[in-house]
């Protein structure tokens, strides 16, 4: 095969990726490369397995606390961080009468978010406690910083408190709340009273703090600096997502637009629950960090559910959710219309897991006419056994008739806007009077969105493999008229990975799919030299291709039976 790949103009194999841009293995000086966009956010399975996320930090100068506002008498004094830098800070109360904080920069979001800083020891009449507010004024986290035990202040907000030993000496301390308000606060305080009582008088001390952070979700992730902005890494906007779902190798991962309309994709607080129980972040989630939530239940009758999801009438929707069954039978979801009274379905998925593993349940239902609100069980009352313990995380619903790749929520829906992939080569990289466009990958469904592979020129010049339905046709245009057509005709499911291959020259056209030839035809024109001009995961227009993609490349010379077979044998 690496003579074959050898005759390639063009090789793109999924694996260099920036921001914008997908790198083309050949050719090397950066014709082949392609130009991406997506202007949201979104996930992927990495190579880890894990799903991948957009990560961020929303505070501003995390790494410089002498640019935040403090609240009377106190000192903020660089000292060594834990790696080595000089970016953690003493922070030092020195008024005996009133209390000292230091305040962050007001943060312009609202839902689920945790904040997060690391703390250290230091000396001071108060110094064994220190203290965190995140979002409610007044409720502390109060941290003894000699055991990393803590207490809450007053009724608490948080949805979850954790304290973990990091480095050599300092503790963690991260604190999830469901409904930060923007603007909220993010306090840190030196010294505090082991209560939190004793804040406005003679609380003198200090103790060293270090990386505050403030992010959407349910736990403190890798810590990010910002200096003048908030900073957002991961699969954030127009990061290509190299997805490692179905294999040890990536594919290049290509979606249209979805909306998650689930509010709260991983927060459990605001569930409704009859003979149940919930504790949020209980356990490791798909997402390879402990964000998922356990179930409990007590009774057959139990009820686990969504109340209120605004959908649109007569419109297919696809339910995803991750679930890990410990204990218990008779799983069941259930949707229901709000607006008409009604069952909509019973659907009972326990034959889709398997005891300790995470698996991600999937159903496509349609909401009935005039139905403009749902709830969704995730276990029904009609069929559970009277004791089932499970874990739950990823909740999501989406208008389609097929499930996409996760969009975590935090309050509210979000959109995961369409992927764009276009724009390799140029008339050096092709030869146009004869070729072979090969491609290897998966389309999304079978639905008619006609996503193509394209080689394309003006005057609506075209080579192209595109997804008609339950086919794929591969399609062959020389200045408006068709050279060359050919299908698949139902002898493929194009939704599993296949090895697709459209052979032209005058008079020599082709189609192969997995090692056969699927059509020929010894009659027909060709290009005339230098007319195609780019290879893109469109056609001429809108019709985006949405497939997983393994590998694209473009040969200046037909190929023989025996090079097409070898390339596209499985």
């Amino acid at each position: 095969m690496a003579n074959i790949y050898d005759k390639a103009s063009l090789v793109m194999i999924p694996s260099g990726t920036k921001t914008s841009k997908i790198f083309s293995q050949k050719p090397v000086n950066g014709d082949g490369d392609f130009t991406f966009s997506r202007s949201t956010a979104a996930t992927r399975v990495n190579a880890d397995g894990n799903i991948e996320k957009e990560t961020q930090n929303l505070l501003t100068h995390s790494g410089d606390l002498t640019q935040w506002t403090p609240a009377n008498t106190g000192t903020e004094t660089a000292t060594t961080d834990p790696l080595g830098g000089n970016k953690a800070f003493i922070l030092n109360d020195q008024d005996a009468a009133a209390y000292y904080r230091l305040e962050s920069n007001a943060v312009s979001i609202t839902g689920v978010v945790t904040g997060s800083v690391y703390i250290k020891k230091t000396t001071g009449a108060l110094s064994n406690y220190a203290g965190i507010e995140v979002g409610a004024v007044g409720v502390y986290v109060i941290i003894d910083t000699t055991n990393g035990t803590f207490n809450i202040s007053s009724s608490s907000p948080y949805v979850d408190v954790k304290i973990e030993s990091a480095y050599s000496d300092w503790w963690r301390v991260s604190a999830v709340v469901s409904d930060y308000t923007s603007g909220a606060v993010f306090n840190l305080w030196p010294a505090i009273s082991s209560d939190g009582t004793s804040i406005t008088n003679s609380a003198q001390g200090s103790n060293t703090f270090y990386a505050p952070q403030m992010e959407k979700g349910m736990v403190a992730r890798d810590y990010i600096e910002t200096t003048t902005a908030a900073v957002e890494g991961g699969i954030t906007d127009n990061v290509p997502r190299l997805d490692y779902t179905d294999s040890s190798c990536p594919a290049l991962l290509l979606e249209p637009q979805r909306t998650n309309i689930c509010p709260n994709s991983e927060d459990v607080s605001n569930w409704y629950l009859t003979f149940a129980t919930a504790t949020a972040n209980d356990t490791i989630s798909p997402e390879g960090v402990q964000n998922a939530a356990k179930i409990v239940t007590s009774s057959a009758g139990c009820d686990v559910k969504l109340t209120s999801i605004p959908v649109s009438a007569s419109t297919t929707y696809t339910a995803t959710f991750y679930c890990k069954l410990t204990s218990g039978s008779g799983l069941q979801t259930r949707f229901y219309d709000n607006t008409n009274g009604a069952n909509i379905e019973y659907y009972d998925y326990s034959s889709q897991l398997v005891v300790g593993e995470w698996k991600r349940v999937t159903r496509t239902f349609t909401t009935p006419a005039g139905c403009n609100n749902i709830q969704i069980w995730f276990l029904a009352a009609s069929s559970s056994s009277s004791s089932v313990t499970a874990h739950y995380w990823g909740y999501q619903l989406e208008a389609g008739s097929y499930a996409t790749s996760y969009i975590p929520t935090y309050g509210t829906s979000v959109t995961r806007v369409a992927d764009s992939c276009l724009g390799a080569g140029n008339v050096s990289t092709f030869n146009s009077t004869e070729g072979v466009l090969f491609w290897e990958g998966s389309f999304d469904s079978t639905s008619t969105i006609a996503g193509a592979i394209a080689l394309i020129g003006a005057g609506s010049n075209r080579v192209q493999l595109y997804n008609s339905g339950s086919n794929v046709v591969a399609l062959i245009g020389v200045n408006g008229i068709t050279s060359f057509t050919a299908t698949t005709s139902g002898s493929v499911d194009i939704t599993s990975n296949h090895k697709y291959a459209v052979k032209w020259a005058l008079n020599n056209f082709a189609l192969w799919v997995d090692g056969v030839e699927i059509a020929t035809d010894t009659s027909g024109t060709t290009f005339n030299n230098d007319t195609l001009n780019q290879l893109r995961f469109s056609d001429f227009g809108a019709n985006y291709l949405y497939a997983n993609t393994r590998q694209a490349l473009v040969f200046p010379t037909a190929l023989t039976d025996t090079e097409l077979a070898a390339l596209t044998t499985i």
